[in-house]
């Protein structure tokens, strides 16, 4: 069985879903099964297509009310073939993720919920590095907008003072009509009270206006991010690996502290010491061996998050 439909925001097409046998085996089971809720369901259909297109530093951003997840909708739109660059921003998000897929909470209207579509020419080995690049273009242009003293906590995390400001979670996928794609989300505390932070980790969690004291322009922050980021992502294009390394390593909270590497059942720890070409975090272990990690939960020495 086959059908098309078209997804739309106002009067703007995103694109064709395709649904054939082949795309079915070829394609993300998630989105095939969304879509298909939404051409059965006209009430679903019309929540989603309520959203607008705007314009901001050169992209194109498809804003939304409310959405399950801007990572999950960017995923739609590559896998309908939108093109590298392409923006989804929510002021809510139902069933935000962050790694492991941990819930990422924020009231409506008080952050930057934010998914971007990649299509870059690297090798598969590179793309954990786009994680690393997000993190220096957001450190980089939260300390620029807010001056304070925003930094990366390995792998994705953006922290002042030892607490986390924004958060990064980029998944790869790939569709049998346009190919591979990377969706890197992007999470925002901007204007939140205290009060609004969720209560099981306001101890180690800020926003820019508990830091500065200001309500600061949603749409200026994302702004200052675009800019940083599109200027680090050509020169990571240029460059490689090194140019990530080494703008990462001028932005990062993480080496030289003692670290906890959390493994599931168990834990490890020991010294940051260093980025691998892999992207992975090198930690000294107390007897003098150095491990790389590649995707676990890091956390930074109790004495780093006590209230300075």
């Amino acid at each position: 069985m086959q059908f098309e439909f078209s997804l739309y925001t106002g009067d703007i097409e995103i694109g064709v879903i395709n649904l054939s046998d082949k795309y079915d085996q070829d394609s993300d089971s998630s989105i095939r099964c969304w879509v298909r809720e939404i051409a059965d369901n006209d009430a679903l259909k019309i929540r989603f297509c309520q959203g607008r297109v705007i314009r901001l530093s050169g992209k194109t951003v498809y804003h939304y009310d409310q959405v399950s997840s801007t990572n999950f909708i960017a995923r739609l739109m590559a896998a309908s073939g939108a093109e590298e660059g392409t923006m989804v921003m929510s002021e809510s998000q139902s069933q935000g993720k962050g790694r492991r897929s941990r819930y990422w909470k924020c009231p409506p209207g008080r952050g930057i919920l934010v998914s971007m579509i990649l299509r870059p020419p690297i090798a598969i080995r590179e793309i954990p590095h786009l994680t690393l690049l997000t993190g220096v273009a957001a450190a980089e242009s939260l300390r620029r907008i807010s001056r304070c003293n925003a930094g990366i906590k390995w792998p994705n995390d953006i922290i002042i003072e030892g607490k986390k400001v924004c958060g990064i979670l980029a998944e790869s996928m790939v569709s049998h009509r346009y190919g591979a794609a990377v969706i890197v989300g992007v999470g925002i505390n901007v204007n939140q009270e205290q009060s609004e932070l969720p209560p099981d980790c306001r101890e180690t969690t800020t926003s820019l206006k508990l830091e500065t004291g200001n309500n600061l322009p949603r749409l200026r922050v994302l702004e200052e991010f675009i800019r940083s980021w599109d200027k680090h992502y050509q020169c990571f294009l240029e460059a490689g690996i090194p140019y990530v390394k080494e703008q990462w390593l001028a932005y990062n909270h993480t080496l030289g502290r003692s670290v906890t590497v959390n493994q599931g059942s168990h834990s490890v720890s020991g010294q940051a010491v260093a980025i691998s070409d892999n992207g992975g975090l090198l930690v000294r272990l107390a007897g003098g061996d150095i491990k790389e990690f590649l995707a676990d939960d890091v956390s930074l020495g109790g004495s780093f998050y006590q209230k300075r």
